[in-house]
């Protein structure tokens, strides 16, 4: 049994849920390259935050591969300092308001699952 330890994995755990079950409903993605309005707009019927979710975490992994990319070794010394701007912070508050919310109902919906000690 898999026990999550702390919020922060709570919540990776939610997202990664939510685009993993977004995607397998919708198995023609691969095949719809170059059609981002399309794909988003059925990933969007299986949960609205997915698209969100998705392209807030992608934004910031490509920043953060590139700030690591720029920096080489110095990052394995000095750790890494990354930009954000406005909009990208104002979508990682919403993406993390949303799924705190969805970490809460999970582990409430959890917990009715199991039973009491006795």
């Amino acid at each position: 049994m898999i026990t999550l330890q702390r919020i922060e994995h709570a919540v990776a755990s939610v997202a990664h849920d939510i685009v993993k079950i977004a995607r397998a409903v919708v198995p023609v993605l691969q095949k719809v390259q170059g059609q981002e309005a399309t794909v988003e707009a059925l990933t969007s019927l299986v949960d609205p935050n997915a698209v969100n979710i998705e392209r807030a975490a992608f934004a910031v992994l490509g920043k953060v591969c590139v700030a690591i990319t720029d920096a080489g070794n110095a990052v394995a010394a000095n750790g890494l300092n990354l930009q954000l701007d406005a909009q990208e912070i104002a979508d990682l508050k919403a993406v993390a308001a949303y799924l705190q919310g969805a970490t809460k109902s999970a582990v409430i919906a959890a917990s009715t699952l199991v039973p009491a000690k006795a």
